[in-house]
C-alpha cells in the first residue's frame, strides 16, 4: 500500500537524514508487476537547495552497474554469441588473459566473481570523462594478474566484471555504452540512465558529499576506466523498471530484455563455498533477510555515493536505495527495517546445538583472516590488508567470536558455536560460518553467510598488525640512534668511509618511512587517479637501501672478524643492521617497491 510505504519511509528516512548525516536519499519500491512507491528525500545539491526527485535526480550507483553488464552478457549467451563455459580468450582480440593456471577463465567465472584475478584500485579512475579509456583498451594495459585458480573461491572483482563488459563489446561489435542503451535502457524506457556523460542528463546529477568534522563537504565526481563495473548513472524510477524486468522473468514497461529461461538461470545459485551458505547467481549476491531469500547488489562510489538494489523473487518485491554520501550502514539498516515491517520472520529460530567436544576444538580456528577481495597480492595496495583483517577468538566456553574491522562503535562482535565439524552457527541461529581444511587438517579458508562476496584466508603472524607496528617503531628508534652515534663520532674526529654506511642507510629508511606516511595521508583518496611521478622516486629509496644494506652486512662481518671498533660500537651497529634487514623484509612483504601502477 503506497500510503503505508510512504508513512514507513517518511519516518525512517527523515530520521536517517539527521542521524546518518545524509544530504539526500532516493527510494523506489516495486511490487507485483508495477511500481509501488518512489520518493526523494533531502537534497541533491545542498548548496543550491535542489531537492532529490526520484524521477529526474541521477545518482552514481557504482557497482549496481554490474547487474546491467551481466544482463547484457546473458543476452548474448541467449543469442548463442557467448558460451558461459568457454575460455574468455576465445572472444578477445585486443589482448589475452595469461594462462597462469591450467584452468581457463570462463564467462561464467566472471559472472560469479570466481575468475581468480587480483584487484587494483590505484590508477583506475580519472578526473574528466575525456580521459576515460575504452574498457578493452584499459584492460589490455592493466588487467591484474591471476593469483588463484578460477572457480575456487569468490573474490569480488571490478576488473573481472569489466572484462565481462569487454566481451560485450567484442561480441556485439558495439561500444558497451551503446549496447546497453539499445538493448536494456531502450526496451525498458529507461530514458534517464547512462554509462556515458551527456550534459543534458548530468545537469541533474546529484552532488556527492562526505562528512568531515560534522559538516558535509561537496566532492568532485570521478570517472572509472572499468565503466561496465561501476559507471552507471540513473534515477530511482528508472531502476524500478529494471527491477520489474528481473522480477517478471525479463519483461517490463512493454519491453523484454531476457527470455524467462535466461532470467531464471540468472537468478539461480551458480556458485557457493558450501551448500549451507548463500552464494552468487550470475551477477547477484544471495542474502537472507528474516528467512527470505534476496538477490542483492550494492554500489559504493567512495566516499560520495552508496546504493543498494534488493529483489525478493518469491515475494515479487524489489527495493532500491541511493544516497549521495557513502554512509553504508544506513542502507543495511533501512532494508532490515523494511523487512521487519513487511516480511517479519515467521518462526523463532531454534537455538544451535553445539558439538559435544566443541570446547576442545575451538582453538584451532582462531587467528587472523583476510577477505579475498582485499588481498591485493601484486601491488603496494597489499598494505591495505592490515586494515581489513577479521580476527577470530575463542571463549573459555568454546564459542568463537568474529571481530570485524568495520564494526561501528557500540556494535557487539558476533558469537558462533560449532554445530557440526567445521560448521558454526551464530547464537541467534541466523547465520552460518564454515571452515575448510586440507588433507593434513590445516585450515585453508573460511566463509560466512554474512559476507557472500568473499572467502577469508588465514593469515600468519607475519600479518599481525602489532608485529609490524612494533618492528616499525623499533626500527625508527634504532635508525635515529644511528644518526646520534654518527654525530658523536664526528665530534671526536674524522671517520672512515665504512662508518658512514649505516647512518646513510638509516637516513634513507627514515626518509622513506615518513615520506611514505605523508604520501599515504595525502593520496588516501587521490591514489585512485594514479600515483604522481614523484612517488616513483620515493618507492625507489628502499631499493637503494637494500643495496647498501647488503654492503653493510659484509662490512659488519668484517668489523667483528677483525675487532674493528669498540665492542659497544659493534653491538650497536649490529642492532642497526638488524633493524635495516627487518625493514627490508617489511618493504618486500608489502610490495612497497612495486611502482608499476
Amino acid at each position: 500500500d503506497r500510503d503505508d510505504l510512504e508513512a514507513f519511509f517518511d519516518t525512517f528516512v527523515l530520521e536517517g537524514l539527521e542521524s546518518y548525516m545524509l544530504p539526500g536519499v532516493a527510494i523506489a519500491v516495486v511490487a507485483g508487476n508495477a511500481p509501488a512507491f518512489a520518493k526523494g528525500y533531502g537534497y541533491a545539491n545542498v548548496e543550491q537547495g535542489i531537492p532529490v526527485d526520484p524521477e529526474t535526480t541521477l545518482f552514481d550507483v557504482g557497482s549496481v552497474a554490474k547487474l546491467f553488464t551481466f544482463t547484457a552478457v546473458m543476452q548474448l549467451v541467449e543469442d548463442g554469441r557467448l558460451d558461459l563455459h568457454a575460455d574468455v580468450n576465445d572472444y578477445l582480440t585486443q589482448f589475452r588473459v595469461p594462462a597462469t593456471f591450467p584452468e581457463p577463465v570462463t564467462v561464467a567465472r566472471l559472472l560469479t566473481h570466481t575468475g581468480g584475478f587480483d584487484e587494483w584500485d590505484i590508477g583506475a579512475a580519472v578526473r574528466t570523462p575525456e580521459e576515460v579509456l575504452p574498457v578493452c583498451t584499459y584492460l589490455a594495459r592493466r588487467l591484474p594478474p591471476r593469483i588463484r585458480p578460477p572457480g575456487e573461491l569468490i573474490a569480488y572483482s571490478n576488473h573481472g566484471s569489466a572484462l565481462a563488459g569487454c566481451l560485450v563489446e567484442e561480441v556485439s561489435g558495439m561500444s558497451f555504452a551503446a549496447y546497453v542503451d539499445s538493448h536494456i535502457f531502450a526496451p525498458l524506457d529507461m530514458r534517464r540512465s547512462t554509462f556515458l556523460w551527456p550534459p543534458e542528463l548530468l545537469d541533474d546529477m546529484a552532488i556527492g558529499y562526505r562528512s568531515a568534522n560534522g559538516a558535509l563537504q561537496p566532492m568532485e565526481i570521478y570517472y572509472r576506466h572499468f565503466g561496465p563495473a561501476g559507471e552507471l548513472k540513473t534515477t530511482a524510477v528508472d531502476i524500478s523498471r529494471f527491477m520489474l524486468a528481473h522480477l517478471q522473468e525479463g519483461a517490463a514497461a512493454g519491453g523484454r530484455i531476457l527470455e524467462p529461461e535466461t532470467a531464471r538461470a540468472m537468478h539461480s545459485r551458480q556458485f557457493t563455498h558450501h551448500p549451507l551458505l548463500t552464494g552468487f547467481t550470475y551477477g547477484f549476491f544471495e542474502v537472507e533477510f528474516n528467512g527470505h531469500r534476496a538477490l542483492v547488489h550494492g554500489g559504493d562510489t567512495n566516499p560520495i555515493f552508496a546504493s543498494l538494489l534488493v529483489l525478493f523473487p518469491e515475494e515479487n518485491v524489489g527495493l532500491f536505495i541511493a544516497h549521495n554520501t557513502a554512509e553504508y550502514a544506513f542502507r543495511e539498516a533501512l532494508v532490515q527495517a523494511f523487512m521487519d515491517r513487511y516480511f517479519p520472520r515467521e518462526d523463532d529460530l531454534p537455538a544451535p546445538q553445539p558439538l559435544a567436544d566443541h570446547r576442545e576444538r575451538a582453538g584451532r580456528f582462531t587467528g587472523l583472516y583476510a577477505p579475498t577481495f582485499m588481498m591485493r597480492e601484486t601491488s603496494l595496495e597489499k598494505l591495505l590488508t592490515l586494515f581489513v583483517q577479521f580476527r577470530v577468538t575463542a571463549h573459555a566456553e568454546g564459542l568463537l567470536t568474529l571481530h570485524e574491522p568495520a564494526q561501528l562503535p557500540g556494535d557487539t562482535p558476533a558469537d558462533w558455536v560449532e554445530v557440526e565439524p567445521l560448521i558454526f552457527q551464530s547464537l541467534d541461529g541466523g547465520d552460518m560460518m564454515i571452515f575448510f581444511e586440507d588433507g593434513a587438517g590445516r585450515i585453508t579458508h573460511m566463509a560466512t553467510s554474512r559476507h557472500p562476496a568473499a572467502a577469508f584466508l588465514p593469515r600468519t603472524s607475519a600479518d599481525e598488525p602489532l608485529l609490524h607496528l612494533a618492528l616499525l617503531l623499533a626500527s625508527i628508534l634504532l635508525f635515529l640512534s644511528a644518526g646520534v652515534a654518527w654525530l658523536l663520532r664526528r665530534r671526536r674526529g674524522s671517520l672512515a668511509w665504512h662508518q658512514h654506511l649505516l647512518p646513510v642507510i638509516a637516513l634513507l629508511n627514515l626518509l622513506f618511512i615518513f615520506s611514505f606516511a605523508a604520501m599515504f595521508q595525502a593520496l588516501a583518496f587521490d591514489a585512485i587517479f594514479g600515483l604522481p611521478l614523484w612517488t616513483h622516486g620515493l618507492l625507489a629509496l628502499p631499493v637503494l637501501s637494500m643495496a647498501m644494506t647488503a654492503l653493510a652486512i659484509v662490512v659488519t662481518g668484517w668489523s667483528w672478524k677483525n675487532g674493528v671498533g669498540s665492542l659497544g660500537a659493534r653491538l650497536h651497529n649490529t642492532l642497526i643492521l638488524l633493524a635495516a634487514v627487518a625493514f627490508i623484509w617489511q618493504v618486500l612483504y608489502w610490495n612497497l617497491t612495486v611502482f608499476h601502477l
